[in-house]
């Protein structure tokens, strides 16, 4: 499963509860840990400043309790300070050259709740790092003291994009013990459109097509249903109707009491729909639950990393 974690932290209440979540689940996964907290100097005419001693001495004092909280849960955990003119960039930078595959964070830092929103580190992270990204809200429901990740909502749309991500949250059910709450949402109709340029169009059957993408949301739901080895699978079908599947799915989270959401960065509708306007980025704006985005993996390398999760789990 997950090797090597790394864990990017700052100073708000967020990135502390995205923290002892990312510890919790790590000690789960017997996983090694990088807890890294990002300097970000500010420019010269010639260049990026280097971090003053005061920067620096500052970053000691925000990592050292870490340290110290690893130590204390018997981790295998170690720290570094980096320092980037980007600090997405840099946690991305990071988790590459330390060979880490994950990264968890939280959703917003110092700058608040506004912050996650397009431009945001997360949302940067998000896009920029290959491997999956947990991102943490700070108000959640779930607490890391408690059992962590007893119940693993797995969204499925049927893509080939999302399936990675049902496969990642099938594999930590089945080592976690947890249950795996399989939900499709079908998406709500376009609305018509009626204008002087209709003619002699095909009226649009509104029924049947709404009764096929129903036949079809649940032959999706029935085939990831087998597909999945988890000891316990809990499936669900759900209209959005006039409302976005985002929303859907958070308030399916919350109302079925799901510890995580696993899913993929984007479905259907292609790579265009990478977080910037996607289902993605509304479930993370606004789960209660900590979200585990999943980005597809390439066709010629996707065995091989199949078969290494498989090897470490």
């Amino acid at each position: 499963m997950f090797r090597k974690i790394l864990i990017a932290v700052d100073e708000s209440s967020c990135s502390e509860r995205a923290g002892r979540v990312g510890l919790a689940f790590a000690k789960k996964l017997n996983a090694q840990v990088l807890v890294t907290h990002v300097l970000k100097a500010p420019p010269t005419y010639w260049g990026l400043a280097a971090p003053s001693e005061a920067m620096k001495h500052r970053a000691e004092e925000i990592l050292a309790p870490w340290a110290e909280l690893g130590r204390q849960m018997q981790l295998e955990l170690r720290t570094e300070p980096m320092h980037n003119d980007d600090i997405a960039e840099g946690i991305v930078y990071l988790a590459n050259r330390c060979q880490c595959d994950l990264i968890v964070m939280g959703t917003h830092g110092r700058e608040g709740l506004g912050r996650m929103l397009l431009g945001s580190i997360a949302e940067r992270v998000s896009r920029l790092a290959k491997m999956p990204v947990m991102l943490v809200r700070g108000n959640g429901q779930v607490e890391p003291s408690t059992g962590l990740f007893e119940r693993i909502l797995a969204p499925v749309d049927g893509s080939e994009a999302g399936h990675p991500a049902f496969e990642l949250a099938d594999q930590l059910a089945t080592l976690l013990g947890a249950e795996l709450q399989i939900l499709h949402v079908v998406p709500p109709l376009p609305a018509p459109v009626v204008g002087p340029y209709s003619g002699n169009m095909t009226a649009f059957n509104w029924e049947d097509t709404l009764k096929a993408m129903e036949e079809q949301g649940e032959a999706i739901v029935e085939n990831a249903r087998k597909l999945a080895k988890a000891p316990r699978v809990k499936t669900a079908l759900l209209k959005a109707q006039s409302r976005r599947e985002a929303d859907v799915i958070v308030d399916f989270a919350r109302d079925s009491r799901a510890d995580l959401i696993v899913m993929g960065t984007h479905g259907r509708t292609g790579l265009e729909r990478l977080l910037l306007g996607s289902v993605a980025e509304g479930v993370a704006h606004h789960a209660p639950v900590p979200v585990l985005l999943v980005r597809p993996v390439p066709a010629a390398s996707s065995a091989n990393q199949a078969e290494a999760a498989t090897a470490h789990a």
